[in-house]
């Protein structure tokens, strides 16, 4: 056997092991979460939506109404209308809510946009994931209304859903969800859902992963002893018709007096006709809830359509229902600690870039966070007991079990990798008939081993392995929008 072939059969071995390690490391990623398959009593949530109250809401809505002023840049004002036409007061408008969301410390941004001539802007704000910060529901709402004249309080259409939208961003701002969840303010849906069909393409476009869209849209008027929600999903969506079934649960699980009818259609009235169906034509899962079309406010569209006409304690259990549907879609989590340390080589100490794999079973993902070029990861848990795995290339494995995150608490968990071992194989090279003897280094993988992670001294670092990403009628007329 020729000196070459020798040295191939050597060589392959090892080369083929390193081409499966890179592709076992490469490949990881984290796993996409479902809808809930079933909804069970949460304590955390019933506590939240405790919170919501009569009182809270007439409160916040005579503000958007006109009612009573609102503070504004730091000054009164007084909300007239929230019509998209009227520049200044819908400007007023959406800063009004861009400062409500800041207040209760979210990330907030303006979603601008361009119609006819007209430069518009939506309200965006967000609470990211702590175990799956790119998967995300939204709560959304259009803040504009009509009449087109000076005086348009719009109470029920839809001064109700954005309100509800307020307060659920208000109530889980200081809680900690497994999966990021956006609340929203659409302009411009009451010239034809324009705000929110250009928020939904840019997400379209960016590749947001949106897991699920519940839009409110009048959900305060009930005149009858007949507390009806009207749920309405689309055919053929299937996340559309679960979140319609999540909502309807929730209203079961929690005791709210409401009765919850679930409508499924393809399109036409009233599926098209709100905020919803810009996110379904992007192919996102998405609903509506509303109230009872066949007991909607005789005011709509209308200067009477005012807070002394609603129903405020149906208003308060639909709130109620739609925070707590967002609370299990975001998975409210009980307590939240951190996990820190740093790679190291074993026998030098010094720093390794590397991979940390994180199983999390309770929540059906696979964190896998890369340190960085210092060694260092970092990455908020869910208080639990984890297994670790650590690989870097050229280096053994480690697996490391029992590692307890604990409320409030940084966990530190420092890593030694030993690396493979070194084989040296003489080689002849040969050029113009003479030959010189050499040297080819090679790194070992010992296939199926692992080596043991080792503890060592605190490193308060941090870095964040998630990719960055930015933050998308009477109806006897049905062109008419809601």
């Amino acid at each position: 056997m020729s000196l070459a072939r020798r040295t191939l059969r050597v060589l392959l071995p090892v080369l083929l092991a390193g081409i499966i390690l890179l592709l076992i490391v490469g490949g990881t990623s984290t796993s996409q979460a479902n809808l809930p398959s079933t909804i069970a009593f949460d304590p955390a949530v019933a506590a939240i939506i405790a919170q919501v109250t009569t009182p809270t809401l007439a409160y916040e809505l005579a503000g958007l109404t006109g009612e009573q002023p609102v503070t504004v840049a730091g000054s009164p004002y007084t909300i007239t209308t929230r019509y998209s036409y009227q520049t200044e007061a819908i400007s007023l408008v959406t800063r009004y809510a861009y400062e409500q969301f800041a207040g209760v410390g979210l990330d907030v941004a303006y979603h601008d946009y361009v119609y006819n001539g007209n430069h518009w802007r939506n309200v965006v704000a967000e609470k990211p994931g702590v175990v799956d910060g790119n998967d995300m529901y939204l709560i959304t709402a259009h803040i504009d209304d009509l009449p087109a004249g000076p005086r348009a309080p719009g109470a029920d259409d839809n001064g109700s859903g954005s309100v509800a939208v307020l307060l659920a961003a208000r109530l889980l701002a200081a809680r900690h969800l497994a999966y990021s969840v956006r609340f929203v303010l659409f302009t411009g849906e009451e010239q034809g859902l324009r705000g929110s069909a250009a928020y939904a393409a840019e997400c379209r476009a960016r590749g947001d992963d949106i897991r699920g869209v519940v839009n409110l849209d009048m959900i305060a008027y009930n005149s009858d002893a007949q507390p009806i929600v009207d749920l309405w999903g689309r055919t053929g969506v299937t996340g559309s018709l679960e979140l319609t079934r999540v909502f309807s649960d929730v209203i079961g699980i929690y005791g709210l007096n409401l009765l919850p009818e679930r409508h499924i259609v393809a399109n036409g009235f009233p599926i098209q006709h709100s905020d919803q169906w810009s996110f379904l034509e992007q192919g996102y899962p998405a609903i509506l809830a509303i109230e009872d079309w066949d007991d909607h406010t005789p005011a709509y569209h209308k200067v009477t359509d005012t807070l002394s006409t609603l129903d405020l304690d149906y208003y308060a259990d639909f709130t109620r229902a739609a925070v707590a549907t967002v609370a299990h879609l975001g998975r409210v989590i009980p307590g939240v600690g951190s996990l820190s340390g740093t790679v190291r080589v074993s026998d030098t100490g010094q720093a390794l870039s590397a991979t940390v794999v994180i199983p999390v079973p309770v929540y059906g993902c696979t964190l896998t966070v890369p340190t960085d070029t210092g060694g260092v990861y970092s990455l908020s848990l869910p208080v639990d007991g984890y297994t670790l795995t650590v690989t870097s290339p050229g280096y053994y494995s480690a697996i490391i079990t029992g590692v307890q995150v604990l409320t409030d608490v940084v966990t530190v968990q420092d890593v030694a990798l030993a690396p493979w071992p070194r084989w040296y194989l003489p080689v002849v090279l040969r050029s113009d008939g003479a030959s010189s003897g050499s040297r080819i280094v090679l790194a070992q993988q010992g296939a199926g081993e692992t080596g043991r992670g080792q503890a060592g001294s605190p490193h308060t670092a941090c870095t964040r392995s998630r990719p960055s990403r930015k933050p998308c009628r009477s109806f006897s007329k049905p062109a008419m929008l809601l």
